[in-house]
């Protein structure tokens, strides 16, 4: 055991139903820190990936973050990966909350599952000692009710992340919802339809055993010296999280509208943003495991006989997914959607976009409404949004379309152009003709659109980073440097999910030279913050030799036409073909990559990447 990790893994095979703990080396924490840096290495070493990713020989890892459970405010995160069943490509889901860090007090820094249960299972771990428990009974259940009745099976303070209905039925755009009604979500690239493919309900996890901190008593006074700091840095995010910048983002022009055809969506900003959201439902503050900032808020929703507790408040992507995406106005639709997705377990990003296509197919005429089992899909309507929602959460008419993702829906009716996706990924909500360098983070980004692959664009807005050279805004609409800077986001936030830190933590002067400070107080290594960035770049190079594996290359690395042709506003023009080529070959350059965005078996030596399978246990 090291410090700051507990060195074990637990591997279940659901098809013999065999468990088993496994010890990981040492030097592999040193190479890969933990989180998506060693589940990469473990999938990578699956040197043929299954034919299909919901087939049983496709596995699906769940592991925790190097500094996940320790006293560093923000280090909450756990990683799950697997192949996507949504883009078919490399996949990866993070979250927060408390499942992370209570899975290595039970002794454990990951779970690697393998096969296909004959009948539904959940499985139960305590203080690192784990058994495959039925769960006929929970089959069918959404994640709220499945969560409460497991906590009554096992223990009340178990932490639990199960599946709901949309994961069950391989809804494509499904998540994996963890700790209930606090509604934290693995939410991007269907990883709650991998689990259904296994029969795999839930897993639930209870761990008193505590972690080893090489330097406990600085680490904690570190901490307690930054709580003032730390709430002043995040100012109004700390009364309404990610809500607070809706507006700031349609402002600005960041916030998409109307399935990124329209530029303002002002009123409507000021009726679905964080202000307008907590007037109209007061909740509890509330945050992940050790984080002084309470982002997040339970709310309270009028019901029946008095107020009772809906769960998770919208975030920011929320909003804009199915707010101004779909021309929608009205909060109280949002708030019960939101509620909805986070009960069938669905990606709130993923399903806004397949509304949002929707919407525009029906206007156009590619969608009649008897193709929309009758739902009135004009913009804006709300009900009838909620009443999709709930058709692709149960997979019935077209909502069994959309189930699929915008890629698979856009050529089945004939309208690709529609379908606001890379790789497959559907786009979040921060448009990239208002900060070209989001542009090429989606086009060149291991699991396709996302823009926390890289966060480019809040290095863009101000946020600085000494160490790497940034220390003031850059000019938004310009390809100079943006190559550069692309490379070097990617290689930070993918030491982000190996150590398991928040990424909103960027803006709280969490920069390399930081996480080696703390690294040192964790584990007593002696990193210099240029050597953790060269992780950083080992695990990106990881996750795109998983991907050139299975034939991502050069053509996959594009934009929709939409943002490349269409002005967002009169001052914001569409990203121009020939620029987004001149940074993307720049950055193929910077890379080490071959002309078809490969990385060279040069640059895979130098960075200590083996192609074969490496090593782990011990």
């Amino acid at each position: 055991m090291g410090l700051g990790y507990t060195g074990k893994v637990l591997e279940v095979d659901f098809t013999t139903g065999r468990i088993s703990h496994r010890r990981i080396a040492d030097e592999v924490y040193q190479k890969y820190l933990g989180g998506s840096g060693i589940a990469g290495r473990i999938l990578l070493n699956n040197a043929h990936p299954a034919p299909d990713p919901l087939h049983p020989d496709n596995p699906v890892i769940f592991f925790a973050g190097l500094f996940t459970g320790t006293l560093i405010p923000g280090a909450t995160r756990l990683s799950v990966c697997s192949r996507s069943p949504l883009t078919g490509i490399w996949g990866e889901a993070t979250v927060g909350g408390s499942f992370g860090a209570e899975l290595k007090f039970s002794g454990l820094d990951g779970i690697i599952i393998r096969g296909q249960a004959e009948r539904p299972v959940y499985l139960w771990i305590q203080d690192g000692r784990a058994e495959l428990r039925p769960a006929d009974d929970l089959w069918g259940k959404d994640t709220f009710d499945t969560a409460r009745a497991i906590r009554r099976e096992t223990d009340f303070c178990a932490k639990v992340a199960c599946i709901g209905p949309a994961g069950e039925k391989l809804v494509k755009i499904s998540s994996i919802i963890f700790e209930g009604e606090h509604g934290r979500a693995a939410g991007r690239t269907g990883m709650g339809a991998v689990l259904g493919s296994k029969g795999l309900k839930a897993i639930a996890v209870r761990g008193l055993k505590g972690l080893k901190i090489h330097d406990a008593p600085r680490l904690l006074a570190w901490t307690f010296e930054q709580q003032n700091r730390l709430l002043q840095v995040f100012g109004r995010f700390a009364k309404y999280g990610t809500t607070a910048s809706l507006e700031v983002h349609e402002e600005r022009g960041g916030l998409p509208v109307k399935n990124f055809l329209s530029g303002r969506f002002q009123e409507g900003a000021a009726k679905t943003g964080g202000r307008a959201l907590q007037e109209a439902y007061p909740g509890k503050q509330t945050s992940c495991i050790g984080c002084p900032i309470h982002c997040w808020q339970i709310l309270k929703v009028p019901g029946h006989g008095g107020w009772y507790v809906s769960g998770h408040n919208p975030e920011y992507e929320t909003l804009g997914a199915f707010g101004a995406m779909c021309l929608n106005e009205d909060i109280k639709s949002i708030v019960r959607i939101n509620e909805l997705c986070n009960r069938y377990g669905l990606d709130t990003i993923s399903t806004g976009n397949a509304v949002a296509f929707a919407l525009e197919a029906y206007e156009k005429g590619l969608i009649s409404q008897g193709d929309a089992d009758g739902l009135d899909l004009r913009w804006g309507n709300g009900h009838a949004i909620l009443g999709l929602v709930e058709r692709i959460g149960r997979r019935e008419g077209l909502g069994d379309l959309l189930a699929e993702g915008v890629r698979h829906a856009a050529a089945r009716v004939g309208a690709e152009g529609l379908a606001m996706e890379v790789k497959g990924l559907e786009l979040p909500m921060h448009d990239p003709r208002v900060f070209w360098s989001n542009g090429l983070n989606y086009a060149t980004g291991n699991r396709g659109a996302c823009h926390l692959e890289g966060l480019t664009f809040a290095i863009e807005s101000g946020i600085a980073i000494p160490e790497l050279g940034y220390n003031s805004k850059l000019p938004p609409l310009s390809t100079n440097g943006k190559a550069l800077l692309t490379f070097h986001m990617h290689n930070l936030m993918a030491l982000y999910n190996a150590l398991g830190i928040c990424k909103f933590y960027l803006r709280a002067d969490y920069g390399p030279q930081r996480l080696a400070e703390f690294l040192h107080k964790v584990t007593g290594w002696d990193y210099q913050w240029q050597e953790l960035m060269g992780i950083g770049e080992r695990i990106f190079n990881l996750k795109r030799l998983y991907n050139v594996k299975l034939k991502v290359s050069r053509k996959d690395d594009v934009l929709p036409q939409r943002l490349l042709t269409l002005n967002k506003r009169p001052d914001m023009p569409a990203l121009p073909v020939a620029e987004l080529e001149k940074m993307r070959q720049e950055y193929y350059t910077i890379r080490g990559w071959d002309g078809e965005g490969g990385p060279t078996p040069g640059r895979l030596a130098e960075l200590g990447i083996t192609e074969g399978e490496e090593t782990f246990y011990v």
